[in-house]
């Protein structure tokens, strides 16, 4: 559990992509947070207007290292190799 991905919680094909994620990860690298968690995203430093620019992938050992939108489902893919190759 490295990373925390940072997902909207409303929005069907984000929590399809998540269930997906956790099938193939087992609770092994990535938590998930919903960007409805308020208070989780503070500790952090995110706002909604970060989160309107898509998902958001952080370093739980370094949480100033962070990807958004593409870049973090390219890091996902680097992670997790075989959604890559799926």
């Amino acid at each position: 559990m490295n990373y925390y991905l940072i997902y909207d919680g409303d929005c069907n094909l984000c929590v399809t992509l998540v269930q997906l994620l956790e099938t193939l990860d087992q609770g092994k690298l990535l938590r998930y947070v919903p960007m409805q968690d308020e208070q989780s995203l503070k500790q952090w430093g995110i706002t909604e207007q970060n989160c309107q620019q898509g998902m958001i992938l952080i370093d739980a050992n370094a949480p100033e290292r962070l990807w958004q939108g593409s870049d973090a489902a390219e890091e996902i893919g680097r992670l997790l190799p075989l959604v890559a190759s799926s």
